[in-house]
């Protein structure tokens, strides 16, 4: 269950500085921008949760990616559709495995606790 986590959290701060980098580049609009980066730094400290295993950052990991993922899936299809973006599916395939990750952690901990 360690690697699993690890691998969850190593995601998290993976995607989250590819979030925050955002800022570096020049704005197509400062709305977009913000919650990029703002993703990003909620990734990163989820990540670092995540790390520090806190039961608490299972239920975040799981649900921020997800939201991200479904975030970026309809307005990255519209995008997507008329030019498309390789950061975009790679994003959303890291979001889906973070977000499944954090399920599965979720699902062994109840059962954990259970016994």
């Amino acid at each position: 269950m360690d690697r699993i986590r690890y691998l969850a959290a190593g995601l998290l701060c993976l995607n989250g500085l590819i979030h925050v980098t955002r800022l570096g580049f020049p704005p197509l609009d400062a709305t977009f921008v913000t919650v990029v980066v703002t993703f990003g730094v909620a990734y990163l400290i989820i990540g670092g949760f995540l790390f520090r295993n806190s039961r608490t950052a299972y239920y975040f990991g799981a649900i921020v990616p997800f939201i991200g993922f479904s975030v970026g899936l309809c307005g990255g299809l519209m995008g997507l559709l008329a030019k498309p973006s390789a950061w975009m599916v790679f994003l959303s395939i890291l979001d889906a495995a973070i977000a499944l990750s954090c399920f599965y952690l979720i699902k062994e901990k109840r059962k954990e606790d259970i016994r």
